[in-house]
């Protein structure tokens, strides 16, 4: 059931509903529970069957107060003796730290696991994973940064590793105003809740949160809480108490002699908010005041001490000792143990915990061991539902006037012993297990005299009470304590984002440090938010332009447009050493290439290298130079670059990784051009080391980036050497997913093996590998250079498979077609989109298109028959109504395939040829093309070579070689395309 638009409780206004202990007794939430209760049980029964699991996403939207968290703490009580029950909740002064609310889900889940078991649920990527979790510290600052999307996607795999081994009590997740949840950990939470296509989540993810804003138009948080909506079994709205319900909790609060005056202010005043309701009830027994009309005017004047000044209010009431620990928890958030109250506080311990006392007896804050103490009493007990953490009194009356202490946010879960494979054995014929400690644990472990405050709302009054000097200056003081207690750049950062710049270079290093951090956990917006606020502190002179550098750096992945301000400012300040201008340069290529900008990216390194000594540093500039040159879909010059490009490597012998990357752009520019495949091969082996990349030019190196193996294999695989580019693209797949680049860089990975598949005639498996690069390039975004390359390989794959209505579909839903992008499209575009319009019989627009593609190709010089067919399937379009032009263009493909020398470039040159042949030339071209490929890796190819000879000559035998060629390539003869039936017009001898 979708989530928009919401759907309401089905409760009639001014219905009585008082608690009769069904449903945990909360008042007018039996829908809400009900709805709860099934989708528990539908997660139980999958997961005691042994079938399917059958999770799913519950969401429960409602104002402040409105009882979220109680329903949430009545969903836990209900499900935690079948189900293992992991809790979190979001902070409003949490927001900015990264994966705050994941680490209170799985940090106390994984504390029941030793080392091992732990190492086992991060399925292998337990140093990605392991920083973000909070167990292990960040790597160096030499290490690369953790890809965000893999962080997510190893995240959610670990979630899903651990339900099935809690499958005898499925998790149940319960996130608590995940409105101020982080945006990392909602990703995540997005990202799992996508890993089954029927939304059968092997857990039971409940989220509550206050209403999102309307439109179309949101963005961070509450799009992804929309998108986690849209998924959602169930939303419903949370309502407020019917005055009926008001009328019966100021009973059993006050005594049944409450009258109905009284009541009906009562509701008036709270609007039938169940936290107001509470508070002033709670108000009203503490004063004393008979629950009758005589009373109700008094009621307005309490209900303002529940609610914003009122609140304060209440605080400052109790001294000047008590308000400045409020404040101090106000600030530390999750941080709030004693010892670091005291030190921010300047109190000393017994201060803190004598107003740590009277602020719990007002129900201002609550403690773990309050929460503790609460869940055992509220066993059986009615209740009535509340927003968010707070007193029994103040949010979950009973049924009983006994006073009572505060209550918890959501108690702590619950998680039974894992079962271990060795645990059959005897223990001493183990080693005693270790297990992981947090880092900074922060409010995933907090201690038992850990305060917080009993609701959100006195969380924000308090903390929007302070004046903006005085609330700057506790977050200052809280980053010194905070530094002094031993916790790292990262947790000290939220502090310091708070702090008024000062020039204090102190800051921008800690700033600096707490970016580094976060980079390497898979947090680059939280890198963005330090190195922002650095440079608004502001660094000095000689280290403005690096910080500049550093917050480009950050940006890369996520914004591009931003990279390429920050890195040009940088470039245009002194202030960079060598070694950084030079890395500058190349990254801000790469943004600009990212950002469609190849000419101004090819224009920014050509400049650079003119101005940079000869050497390793020029040299990387000018390979980068020549790619994003040769990447452009448009090129004044085409041959001149190639022309200086084959000087300047001629000599080259792969001495170190600059001369490398030439080699590597040289090979593939000279393959694009129609060289001889023998000089092709031979530069691309010059290029590697052994056969593999070489050190530092890698799949996942930062220094140069991906597309220098991409393009060595590229080059292979156009070569007739696809075994060759299968070892490099194996290895590119492995090397991403053990970096967790799972995000377009996999993407690409499995597009590349997908193409090793095409050239190899194995269609299934292309299609295979080209459909999961399209699935997880959707993830990434829309758009992008991977879309178009798969989507082109995909398109010439099912139209290769006689697929052409699944072409057609996939074409249609990439836009693939006019307007093309402005970089190239592996393999050329036009050249299968042609082909495509062929094969849907569309003669007309096919050889515009095929036209088109031969007008922007030739002009540069490239005359690769396999890479851009556009020559083979015009002459075959052409060759019915205009057989000498179909004859002189097929002459200069098989001129140009000579040249290549490859068995695939001859063989399916010839075939073209035979077209244009009387009976006997072409008889003889269709076996000298079906000798070429049968030498070739080509067997989809050989298998229409075969077709064409057996269609020629009217042989059995060669029309039996066809079909069982084209069963193993998974191709259908049956019904051929309209290419191959325009090359049977010859009758049969």
């Amino acid at each position: 059931m979708s989530s928009d638009p919401e759907q309401p409780s089905p409760v009639t206004p001014f219905a009585p509903m008082v608690p009769d202990g069904s449903h945990g007794g909360l008042l007018e939430r039996d829908p809400e529970l009900a709805a709860a209760a099934h989708a528990v049980d539908e997660l139980v029964a999958g997961a005691t069957a042994g079938g399917p699991v059958r999770g799913g996403i519950l969401v429960y939207r409602g104002e402040a107060g409105i009882g979220k968290t109680t329903l949430l703490r009545e969903i836990q009580r209900t499900a935690r003796d079948r189900c293992t029950v992991l809790t979190a909740r979001g902070g409003e002064t949490l927001t900015s730290v990264p994966f705050h609310v994941t680490r209170q889900l799985l940090q106390p889940a994984l504390d029941r696991f030793d080392e091992e078991d732990v190492r086992l649920l991060c399925g292998g990527h337990f140093d990605l994973l392991a920083p973000a979790l909070g167990l292990a510290p960040p790597p160096s600052a030499s290490a690369a940064p953790a890809d965000p999307q893999g962080v997510r996607d190893g995240l959610a795999k670990l979630l899903e590793r651990l339900a099935d081994r809690l499958r005898d009590r499925p998790p149940v997740l319960l996130v608590d105003d995940a409105h101020w949840a982080d945006a990392e950990s909602l990703a995540w939470l997005d990202a799992f809740t996508r890993i089954r296509r029927d939304r059968r989540l092997p857990a039971l993810v409940v989220l509550a949160h206050r209403p999102l804003s309307e439109g179309p138009q949101r963005t961070g948080v509450p799009a992804v809480l929309a998108a986690l909506a849209d998924r959602a079994v169930v939303t419903l709205g949370l309502h407020a108490l019917t005055l009926d319900a008001t009328a019966a909790l100021a009973r059993e609060t006050l005594g049944g002699h409450a009258d109905e005056p009284f009541c009906r202010e009562l509701w008036s005043v709270t609007s039938g908010n169940p936290y107001e309701t509470v508070e002033l009830l709670a108000k009203a027994r503490d004063r004393m005041l008979e629950p009758v009309a005589g009373s109700a005017s008094l009621l307005r004047g309490l209900g303002a001490e529940a609610r914003g000044g009122g609140l304060v209010a209440r605080v400052e009431e109790l001294g000047v000792g008590p308000t400045q620990l409020a404040r101090a928890i106000a600030v530390l958030g999750a941080d709030s143990t004693p010892g670091l109250l005291a030190s921010l506080a300047g109190m000393s311990p017994t201060e803190v915990a004598e107003h740590a006392e009277l602020l719990r007896q007002a129900r201002i804050v609550t403690t773990r061991a309050d929460r503790e103490a609460q869940t055992g009493r509220a066993q059986g007990k009615p209740t009535v539902p509340d927003a968010d953490p707070g007193t029994e009194d103040a949010s979950t009356p009973t049924t009983t006037r006994e006073p009572t202490h505060p209550e918890p946010a959501l108690p702590e879960p619950a998680l039974p012993e894992p079962t271990h494979p060795e645990s059959a054995h005897p223990e001493s014929a183990h080693p005693e297990p270790t297990h992981l400690k947090p880092v900074h644990p922060g409010a995933a472990h907090p201690s038992p005299a850990h305060l917080e405050f009993a609701h959100p709302l006195i969380a924000s009054a308090v903390y929007g009470s302070m004046s903006p000097a005085a609330r700057t200056a506790l977050h200052g003081q809280a980053a010194w304590v905070l530094t002094a207690a031993g916790h790292g750049p990262a947790a000290v950062s939220r502090h310091l984002l708070e702090v008024h710049p000062d020039e204090d270079q102190d800051v921008v290093a800690q700033l600096r440090a707490a970016a580094v951090e976060h980079l390497a956990v898979g947090a680059p917006d939280a890198a963005r938010r330090c190195l922002e606020r650095a440079l608004n502190e502001p660094p000095g002179p000689d280290a403005y332009a690096t910080v500049l550098y550093e917050l480009g750096c950050a940006s890369l992945l996520t914004a591009p447009a931003a990279t390429v301000r920050h890195l040009s400012s940088a470039l245009d300040l002194p202030g960079l050493g060598d070694d950084l201008r030079i890395d500058a340069t190349y990254r801000l290529a790469q943004a600009l290439a990212h950002n469609n900008q190849l000419r101004e990216a090819a224009r920014v390194l050509a400049a650079e290298a003119a101005r940079t000594p000869p050497g390793t540093d020029r040299r990387r500039l000018q390979a980068a130079n020549f790619m994003y040159e040769g990447f452009q879909a448009v090129e004044e010059d085409g041959p001149a670059r190639s022309r200086r490009l084959a000087d300047l490597t001629a000599h080259f012998t792969g001495a170190d990784n600059s001369e490398r990357a030439l080699l590597t752009v040289r090979g593939f520019d000279a393959m694009m051009r129609g060289e001889p495949a023998d000089e092709v091969v031979r530069l691309c082996d010059l290029a590697l080391v052994d056969g593999i990349p070489a050190r530092g030019l890698g799949w996942t190196d930062p220094t140069w980036g991906f597309e220098i193996p991409s393009l060595t294999g590229i080059a292979y695989a156009f070569s007739d050497r696809p075994d060759q580019a299968g070892i490099l693209f194996t290895e590119a797949v492995r090397a991403f997913e053990i970096s967790g680049w799972s995000g377009a860089h996999l993407a690409f990975a499995h597009t590349l093996l997908g193409l090793v598949h095409r050239r190899r005639g194995n269609l299934p498996r292309a299609q295979h590998y080209l459909e999961e690069g399209l699935r997880l390039a959707d993830r990434v975004g829309n758009g992008l250079p991977v879309h178009w390359d798969t989507a082109c390989l995909l398109v010439d794959t099912l139209v290769a498979r006689g697929r052409t209505a699944e072409a057609r579909s996939v074409a249609d839903h990439y836009s693939f077609g006019p307007p093309w992008p402005g970089v190239i499209v592996l393999p050329d575009g036009p050249s299968v989109l042609g082909r495509l319009l062929l094969a849907e019989g569309r003669v007309e627009e096919a050889v515009d298109t095929l036209e088109a593609a031969a007008e922007a190709l030739v002009g540069r010089g490239r005359h690769h028959v396999v890479w851009a067919p556009w020559p083979l399937d015009l002459a075959r379009a052409l060759a019915p109504t205009d057989p000498d032009r179909a004859a002189g263009i097929a002459a200069e493909a098989r001129a140009h395939a000579e040249r290549i020398g490859t068995p695939t470039a001859l063989g399916e040159a010839l075939r073209c040829t035979a077209l244009v042949a009387d009976p006997p030339e072409a008889r003889r071209l269709l076996t000298e093309a079906v000798a070429h490929l049968a030498a070739s890796p080509s067997r989809y190819e050989e298998a229409r070579a075969h077709l064409d000879l057996a269609r020629a000559t009217g042989s059995a035998a060669a029309l039996a070689k066809a079909t069982e060629l084209a069963a193993a390539c998974g191709a259908s003869l049956h019904t051929p395309d309209a290419v191959t039936a325009r090359a049977s017009f010859h009758p049969p001898e």
